[in-house]
């Protein structure tokens, strides 16, 4: 019954253009713009204020970063109002734009793939806070970042082989269980 089911034209027709198309969604080059609260502190500076009072300085670094394999044109993060001082590093062209709302768009025309930059952003009272990052094509994705160790290359290539052995043993044994399922199906009867 498996077997006739298969041998159907149209349903080989279907498989084929499923995996086409998964195959095409895959290969597919796309941008993908992720951001990341890289870290946010608080400082108080003493006798620097009005009367010799404490001066609050706030800070905050915020990440974005292209991990897909296309640019990521027209980016725009929207904050929620302008901060006393916000800076991009690594420098690059940017258009900071206040709206009708009094909300913060800074916009930057494109991130290459694998290429990131930070905003830092600095005031005395309290930070905006970050309401979107969109681009052209999508929007922007929040990751959580910490700090993460870096081992040497050996132990890295030793890994990388230890996975790529299991996963040739899990498609072998995969392969295998299958042809010996296709081995007790009864024969259809012409």
């Amino acid at each position: 019954m498996l077997y006739d089911i298969f041998s159907s034209r149209f349903v080989q027709t279907a498989i084929i253009t499923s995996i086409t198309i998964l195959i095409t969604q895959i290969a597919l080059a796309k941008g993908k713009l992720r951001w990341s609260l890289r870290h946010q502190h608080y400082y108080s500076v003493p006798n620097i204020g009005p009367n010799g009072t404490d001066l609050p300085i706030i800070t905050q670094e915020l990440w974005f970063n292209n991990t897909g394999r296309a640019a990521v044109e027209d980016i725009e993060i929207v904050l929620n109002w302008n901060p006393m001082h916000f800076e991009i590093w690594s420098p690059r062209q940017h258009d900071p734009v206040i709206d009708s709302n009094g909300r913060l768009i800074i916009k930057l025309p494109s991130l290459a793939p694998k290429e990131f930059f930070a905003v830092s952003l600095l005031d005395t009272k309290e930070l905006p806070a970050l309401l979107n990052v969109r681009s052209k094509n999508s929007e922007g994705k929040r990751i959580d970042m910490m700090p993460v160790r870096q081992f040497s290359r050996t132990v890295n290539v030793s890994v990388l082989v230890l996975m790529l052995i299991g996963i040739t043993t899990l498609i072998y044994g995969l392969l295998s269980g299958l042809s010996y399922v296709w081995v007790l199906l009864p024969p259809s009867v012409p």
